[in-house]
């Protein structure tokens, strides 16, 4: 924070959140929240309960979701990119110093990752002619995409990890508005929690992993009308 001083007075000056930097990370928040829509992935035999012919006729029903899944999760990765470099950027626009936007990188990129290797999976079962794989082959890619699935207890704790330190940079930066602030941060402590559902396995603790999971499809939307208010409001 700086000052100007008039005399003897001293005003502290709040950084303002430069236009640019409002205006991507608003359409990049609006396009995640729009493209994770298509991520749902659709209901699929348990592993080890089905044989390769029964793997290939989910994956020929549900082939239309499946390349849905697939296209939506490339753009949903683009998307959360660029709104992570936004959010940096304004994290380091008004307080440069600050570890927050160090740790606001990690976050989305962890997550960035994590959402490849999801999507990595599903391009498996789009990409390839399971009729021409082996029936080996075919049960073994159904069994580690799987793996995508025990990733979201990760996912929880990098999406935490991101809304939690731009949240608490925001709010002390002004960067957008207290309420976006305040709402980020609690549902980043809510996430971060739900980790302790691995050490004690408790009813408690499985709500506030839904609560994080699920909280964060609302989170870009809500953060897409605040920056696009504040933009508003910065061109006046």
């Amino acid at each position: 924070m700086s000052t100007v001083t008039t005399g003897a007075e001293v005003t502290p000056v709040t950084p303002q959140a430069p236009a640019r930097g409002l205006g991507v990370a608003a359409g990049a928040a609006l396009a995640l929240f729009a493209s994770m829509f298509g991520t749902w992935t659709p209901e699929s035999p348990e592993v080890g309960r089905t044989d390769a012919a029964g793997i290939r006729a989910w994956a020929a029903d549900a082939g239309f979701t499946l390349q849905l899944n697939a296209f939506a999760g490339v753009l949903a990765i683009v998307a959360l990119l660029v709104l992570t470099a936004a959010l940096a950027g304004l994290v380091r626009q008004a307080a440069p110093n600050s570890v927050l936007g160090g740790l606001t990188l990690l976050g989305g990129g962890l997550l960035a990752a994590i959402n490849t290797v999801v999507t990595g999976f599903t391009l498996l079962w789009v990409l390839p002619d399971l009729a021409a794989l082996d029936d080996a082959t075919v049960q073994t890619w159904y069994a580690t995409a799987h793996v995508g699935q025990m990733l979201g207890e990760i996912a929880v704790v990098t999406q935490s990890l991101l809304m939690g330190a731009f949240s608490l940079a925001a709010l002390r930066g002004g960067i957008v508005a207290r309420w976006l602030c305040w709402f980020g941060i609690v549902l980043a402590v809510i996430g971060l929690s739900s980790v302790l559902g691995l050490v004690v396995p408790s009813p408690v603790f499985q709500t506030t992993w839904l609560v994080g999971l699920y909280a964060w499809v609302l989170w870009p939307l809500l953060a897409s009308i605040a920056f696009a208010v504040r933009l508003r409001r910065r061109r006046r």
